[in-house]
């Protein structure tokens, strides 16, 4: 085990990449939700597949495992304005085919939920559901966070990075809409 590892990340490596699964709920209406993700070597798979979990009149419970949470250094920031946030999240982003919700990837940060390192915009079939992030997820994140995140100087002159959407939200958040009026 390497120096600075910790017992909730052992035999998952030093690497920024997290095996995880993501459970659906599929209404009989066809309206779907993600109830949660869940990590570990045992989701750590080359096919995506689905299991139902439960069935009932109602709706059905899905588990579909085969994705992974990856890390990036250059996304560093919109991982830290995640988990400071007041609910660090999962971002499920997905499309309802004919057998309802599929999810296609997961991620924690904040700028790809929202679409922003794209160069094109967001296709109208995708939908991003949001969970709460699990607790081992959360001290990954931190960790890779702590590595790797470098504040921006407040200040000086130069054009500097653009700034992000995400950035912007969590530091202007509603008042925006208001014209900084409460």
């Amino acid at each position: 085990m390497q120096a600075g590892s910790t017992k909730h990340n052992e035999g998952w490596g030093d690497d920024a990449v997290l095996p995880a699964a993501v459970i659906i709920a599929q209404a009989a209406s066809g309206r779907a939700e993600a109830n949660g993700v869940v990590v570990g070597k045992r989701f750590a798979t080359e096919r995506r597949q689905s299991t139902c979990i439960r069935s009932a009149e109602e709706g059905s419970l899905y588990m579909w495992s085969g994705y992974h949470l990856q890390l990036r250094k250059a996304q560093a920031e919109a991982y830290y304005l995640n988990i400071r946030g007041d609910s660090p999240s999962v971002f499920v982003v997905g499309r309802n085919g004919a057998d309802g919700f599929v999810p296609e990837r997961l991620t924690v940060s904040l700028d790809e939920a929202q679409n922003l390192d794209a160069t094109e915009l967001r296709d109208a079939g995708e939908t991003v559901m949001r969970v709460a992030m699990p607790a081992e997820v959360y001290r990954w994140v931190e960790g890779f966070v702590l590595k790797h995140y470098e504040p921006r100087r407040k200040g000086g002159k130069g054009r500097g990075k653009k700034r992000s959407k995400a950035l912007y939200d969590a530091e202007v958040g509603d008042q925006a809409d208001t014209g900084g009026q409460t």
